[in-house]
């Protein structure tokens, strides 16, 4: 590490190994790792990269207090050096500054002293700093009585080894629990979603109970959780069922961390006794064509991912023939389209509920950024089979050269450059937006269930390192994919059940260093129910809820926009919802009270005043019986919009965290 001596007394140098938040990463990090990993390290930016890691080894973000410093590329954060706790600030430098002169950190360590309790100050580089550089932050950190710390690329090195940032064998980027050379870190941190429920499984489990189901939103780790908590409860002998390739092979990567490599095994035949490990990862359909070859007591511990499957027969003669000491249930979607409950299948547990909000505000997931862009297809005609539309049909109608070239239009210009995931409503319509996109000089290729596995890797490399810009997919990226580089979506057909629009906004939304939102961009029609994005968002203010709910116009809770997300709409896309929630197989006493305010509202922008009873009877569907209907009288939702005002133009297209109502 590098080091110098301080020029007095006051302030004291620590070596980095002091900081008690890095030792944990640091107890598994090597002493020793290929050359290649400096040479990642000198590689990372300072803000999109550098930055981000520290700030995830560190942990606890939403304590971080923020002040004028974050201007001045400093941040800060509470820290405990050798069991004392404090605010420190980092500079840190990254490949912009292969060598770090006074003039590159002069302006950072003047702040300094500017930052009120300041205990300790960590300068951080990857490249070389000049000693006029290291001696102005060293003085300066003296004289202030700052306790102070210096870390070089080998510090940076050994730091993101050892929190399964880098890999030691060939310096690569780790993408989903696993390096591309195979490796998998032996030590990953936890977040703030990860401990809570880990916290609460111990509970359940130490009460006796004998099942519970998880419920975390996607890309929050809820396959670890399953895999510390098979630790923690001593299991010997570990059953994990999937539904997807995909998934199980995820599962592998983090159990084999966990656990170790040589106590995991993956089932791709018959699941005998002499052919099982201590973790034994398998997927339904095999387990369900050997299930006479298990025994009820086998497995002490059985985890079920993607848990809302559970209620299909497959899941349910596995369930009712085992009976192990703990069954794990996991999924980002309890619902399912046919009401099924699957609860009971976990003994009514439910024991962590968090929606994808919170993984958001929380800063474990990206925001999002949504763009409802109106799609000229006409859905009426096109024929509707209970749950979903035909899929011929919505192929003739959703394929045509119009549609492509607005597609490719609206891409490049919210999300070009981007790593982009499109959701088709078939393959034939996958590999017809894979051709457009080239035909447009813009790389693209399909990637579904008929891709093989080959195939599927090559894709994945292009597509990680850039080569290939867009992927187009129908179902198979639903689930269990995690390739948090994805930076952009296309929705292009119907979305027409919540669960599936959030596990389509879940594939966006894994954090990955340099990623600061996702782009999504929502193609949205007349199809049934499309007037529901807004509730599968829940774009309700939560101020607007509260005051509402007394008076039972909102029937389940609501919430605002997470943190930094967004929300736009086409204004032919709002006039859309409002005409759906006028439709009266739609209309409720809770959407008729939304499109009440929305009307009010948008008349008064228009007259510049608060329209009258009269004025909303002239020109309106929804006159003046309506509103004392709804509200008690016109006078009670006088003293409603006294509070609310005429709201904004703006607040239409969901602005990031804008007062006032964002939808209908």
């Amino acid at each position: 590490m590098a080091t110098v001596e301080p020029r007095t007394a006051m302030g004291s140098l620590v070596s980095f190994e002091k900081i008690d938040n890095f030792r944990e990463a640091l107890s598994f990090a090597p002493r020793e790792f290929d050359p290649s990993v400096i040479t990642t390290v000198r590689s990372l930016d300072e803000r999109n990269e550098l930055e981000p890691f520290v700030r995830w080894i560190l942990t606890d973000v939403s304590e971080t207090p923020h002040g004028p410093a974050e201007i001045v590329d400093i941040f800060t954060h509470k820290v405990t050096i050798a069991g004392n706790p404090g605010l420190a600030a980092f500079i840190l430098k990254g490949k912009s500054f292969p060598k770090v002169r006074p003039e590159h950190v002069g302006h950072q360590i003047y702040r300094l002293e500017k930052i009120t309790d300041l205990s300790y100050a960590i300068l951080g580089t990857t490249g070389v700093i000049l000693d006029q550089a290291k001696e102005q932050f060293v003085s300066t950190a003296a004289r202030t009585t700052k306790n102070y710390c210096i870390l070089d690329a080998h510090d940076f090195a050994r730091l993101f080894v050892g929190a399964g940032f880098l890999c030691p064998k060939d310096g690569r980027k780790i993408v989903a629990g696993r390096c591309m050379c195979g490796y998998s870190p032996s030590f990953r941190l936890l977040n703030i979603l990860q401990e809570e429920a880990l916290k609460e499984l111990r509970r359940t489990r130490q009460s006796g109970r004998r099942a519970g189901l998880v419920v975390l939103p996607p890309g929050s780790g809820k396959t670890r959780i399953a895999a510390e908590d098979a630790k923690a409860a001593n299991a010997k002998s570990i059953l994990y069922v999937a539904h997807r390739r995909l998934i199980l092979e995820v599962a592998v990567s983090e159990f084999e961390a966990v656990f170790g490599k040589q106590n995991v095994v993956k089932h791709t035949a018959r699941p005998v006794k002499n052919a099982r490990k201590r973790v034994n990862v398998a997927s339904i359909q095999l387990v369900q064509q050997h299930l006479s070859y298990i025994k009820p007591d086998d497995f002490d511990y059985i985890v079920v991912d993607e848990f809302h499957h559970a209620a299909a027969q497959t899941y349910r003669r596995l369930l009712s023939h085992v009976d192990p000491e703990f069954l794990l249930g996991l999924t980002a979607t309890p619902y399912r389209g046919d009401r099924q409950d699957i609860l009971e299948l976990c003994e009514g547990n439910t024991i962590v509920q968090y929606e994808l909000r919170v993984g958001v505000d929380s800063g474990i997931l990206a925001p999002f950024h949504y763009f409802g862009c109106f799609d000229d297809v006409d859905y009426t005609d096109i024929r509707h089979e209970g749950k979903r539309y035909d899929v011929r049909d919505l192929e003739r109608a959703l394929i045509i050269p119009e549609r492509d070239a607005a597609i490719i239009e609206k891409w490049r210009e919210l999300a070009e450059g981007k790593p982009t995931v499109a959701f088709c409503c078939s393959h034939l319509h996958a590999r017809r937006v894979a051709a457009s996109f080239r035909s447009a000089g813009i790389p693209a290729e399909t990637y579904i269930s008929e891709t093989g596995t080959e195939a599927r890797r090559v894709l994945q490399q292009r597509f990680q390192t850039g080569e290939l810009k867009v992927l187009c997919t129908v179902d198979i990226f639903n689930e269990g994919v995690d390739f948090p580089y994805i930076e952009a979506l296309l929705f292009l057909r119907p979305t027409e059940s919540s669960r599936i629009f959030l596990q389509q906004l879940g594939r966006g939304l894994r954090k990955y260093v340099g990623k600061s939102h996702c782009v999504v961009i929502d193609f949205i029609g007349n199809f049934r129910n499309a007037y529901r994005i807004l509730d599968y968002q829940s774009l309700v203010p939560e101020s607007i809820r509260k005051r509402l709910a007394s008076r039972t116009l909102l029937t389940k809770p609501v919430l605002d926009l997470p943190a930094g997300c967004r929300v736009e709409f086409d204004q032919r896309v709002i006039d859309l919802f409002f005409a759906q929630r006028l439709d009266p197989h739609n209309a409720t006493r809770h959407t008729i009270g939304r499109i009440l305010i929305y009307q009010y509202q948008k008349a008064w922008r228009r007259l510049g005043r608060r329209p009258t009873q009269i004025e909303i009877d002239r020109t309106h569907h929804l006159g003046r019986r309506f509103y004392r209907d709804v509200f008690g009288s016109w006078e009670k939702f006088q003293t409603i919009m006294n509070q609310e005002g005429p709201g904004e133009e703006l607040e239409l297209k969901g602005m990031d965290n804008a007062r006032g109502w964002r939808s209908l």
